[in-house]
């Protein structure tokens, strides 16, 4: 037989693949398939993304996508590789070793307001060993000061935002060129962490700050920096934005009176910081704190001081009923409970000893929806009431006793409602929020013992999600998911938005006041803008940095007497901002309000 003969009994074999082949095969298949529908949905999203719901969700589902597609890789590299091991442990293993040191290197991961990813690292110090340091060093402002103060003028800022929580300061003349004239930095230091604003009676500033294991209401001295007081209860509150209070402390006669994240509502003298007295409101009420923490500023109406608590979410309505309605007041001398609106349960007027911090909220369940905004108080067709934007919607309020006048429901995202409300005459008013919500403008009058509601108009051209929009001269101006905006209330229609360059109109998540016919305007990077308001075009007229971009600026700054206040989660600033610094404040002696005036006075005056 030649070798070209073949043997008819002899066996057919064919080729085929083993299972480990078959199985490396497939999984690489599948692999290549999910790497092709990630950049596939890459692509979709960056070119056809809703830009109504903001960059936030996308930015979440890219980091979502980046890290499954990194363990699928790893485990492929070391399971299913068609490569030998003699070239894939020597390559692999150094890779994953790196990584996971990286990964252990990490002391906390960060988010901005549009979830852009960046992290804090074990090699640096903590803002909390920075503070500890300067504190060691740090010289103790005079009492002497303190002692002086026994009136307030309209160019103090004794509660958030104002007195009318409308971002309006009374203030001189301001510096508008910035660049061969810039505002002076008077002073700078390391700071707790929170996203409190400024509450300033000069020369105090009242802040909240998160200080180790404990919140804290601290006194500054405006001039100088130095630190008054401070008054710290243990209370450690951490979300996805980071650990610290995130209310403002609201200054009234001669006490501070401070809400934190787990609902410690504290009076304190204000000349010493020591407790007048403490209550633990979600602990009287069986409530548990929200997603990120109790941020209600407290409001002073007549003998009271009055929070938004939320409310319990009812377990089995639609989320756009009525829901919420969690205001509750106190009277400002004892702390005795008052009285409360409807969406909240029966106090516990037994309890006598108030616990502090998480301590005060174990173990209680339920789901409460106070929204991030804070109530304030307003004259609609007429009436006094408080306007209360919660989770659930826009609702007003006798101030006498809490009952609900009027709703309105309006949710955005998780119940994240934010943003003051605003008054644009006697019977308008208007509120916006970010997540595709939008903007309302609403026509409320007051006639035969009852009141009525008229939407004007509803808009998705103004999304404020963390901002505060702001109303001069017949428009409102305002960051729409980070970019600056002009807004025709008449329409609900956008007359101009912020250009695409890198700063310019581009602001992020941050806050902004009017002063002297001026925005002046803190970027989420720590920009301080200073813009002229006109609704044909944006008008930067300065811009100065304040604030290193290592931290996020979500804190609202504060103007009093032509000096800004500004800061983030690690350090604290303060600018002249006036155009002639040697001048005195223009108040006259019949301008100066009484210490011993509520705040409600203050704005029936003015």
């Amino acid at each position: 037989m030649t070798h070209d003969s073949i043997d008819p009994t002899a066996e057919t074999h064919h080729a085929t693949p083993d299972g480990p082949s078959r199985g490396r095969s497939r999984f690489g298949t599948f692999l290549k398939w999910i790497l092709i529908a990630f950049l596939v949905m890459q692509l979709g999203m960056r070119l056809f993304w809703d830009p109504a719901v903001g960059v936030a969700v996308v930015n979440l589902i890219t980091y979502s996508q980046i890290a499954l597609s990194g363990l699928l890789i790893i485990l492929w590299w070391f399971c299913f590789s068609p490569l030998s091991r003699k070239v894939t442990l020597p390559i692999g293993l150094p890779l994953l070793i790196g990584l996971i040191i990286w990964l252990a290197s990490i002391r906390s991961p960060d988010f901005d307001g549009d979830m852009v990813l960046s992290f804090k690292y074990r090699w640096e110090k903590s803002p909390q060993e920075i503070l500890q340091e300067y504190q060691q060093t740090s010289e103790v402002a005079s009492t002497e000061k303190i002692e002086q103060v026994a009136q307030f003028s309209p160019e103090d800022v004794p509660a958030y935002r104002g007195i009318h929580r409308d971002g309006v300061v009374i203030g001189p003349e301001l510096r508008t060129d910035w660049e061969s004239n810039p505002p002076t930095e008077l002073w700078r230091h390391p700071i707790g962490g929170g996203y409190s604003s400024f509450s300033i009676v000069d020369p105090i500033v009242i802040t909240m700050e998160q200080r180790g294991k404990h919140e804290a209401v601290v006194s500054y001295d405006i001039e100088t920096g130095n630190e008054f007081w401070e008054h710290r209860y243990p209370a450690y509150f951490n979300a996805l934005g980071g650990p610290g209070p995130r209310s403002t402390p609201t200054i009234h006669q001669h006490a501070v009176y401070s809400f934190g994240c787990y609902g410690d509502l504290y009076c304190l003298d204000l000349k010493t910081g020591k407790p007048k007295w403490h209550v633990n409101v979600l602990q009287q009420f069986q409530l548990p704190t929200t997603t990120w923490g109790m941020t209600s500023s407290p409001l002073i109406h007549n003998d009271h001081v009055i929070v938004n608590i939320g409310g319990l979410k009812h377990p089995t309505k639609a989320a756009l009923e009525q829901q919420g309605n969690g205001l509750v007041a106190y009277k400002l001398e004892t702390g005795t409970f008052s009285w409360k609106s409807d969406g909240l349960p029966d106090p516990n007027l037994e309890l006598k000893e108030f616990k502090t911090g998480v301590d005060a909220v174990e173990g209680i369940q339920g789901v409460t929806i106070p929204g991030y905004s804070s109530p304030m108080l307003a004259k609609i067709s007429g009436q006094e009431v408080i306007l209360n934007f919660d989770g659930a919607g826009f609702r007003g309020n006798d101030p006498n006793n809490g009952k609900e006048l009027w709703s309105r429901p309006f949710v955005a995202g998780d119940y994240i409602n934010v943003a003051q409300p605003f008054v644009l005459d006697d019977n308008r008013v208007m509120f916006s929020a970010g997540y595709a919500a939008g903007s309302v403008l609403l026509e409320l009058k007051y006639a035969d013992n009852k009141w009525t509601q008229n939407e004007l108009w509803a808009s998705t051209q103004l999304r404020s999600k963390f901002s505060n929009p702001v109303y001069y001269n017949g428009y409102v101006y305002g960051l729409d998911e980070g970019i600056m905006v002009c807004l025709d209330p008449k329409t609900g229609k956008r007359t101009w938005k912020g250009g695409r360059t890198e700063l310019r109109g581009r602001y992020g998540h941050g806050q902004m006041l009017l002063c002297d016919d001026h925005i002046v305007l803190l970027t989420e990077k720590g920009d301080l803008v200073l813009i002229e308001p006109n609704p044909e075009r944006l008008i930067e007229v300065s811009v100065l940095k304040v604030l290193s971009e290592d931290a996020k600026t979500w804190n609202p700054l504060a103007i009093a007497y032509g000096k800004a206040l500004v800061r983030n989660a690690t350090e604290i600033a303060c600018y002249d901002l006036r155009a002639n610094p040697n001048e005195p404040s223009q108040t006259s002696e019949n301008e100066v309000v009484s210490a011993e005036k509520s705040e409600t006075a203050s704005q029936s005056e003015e």
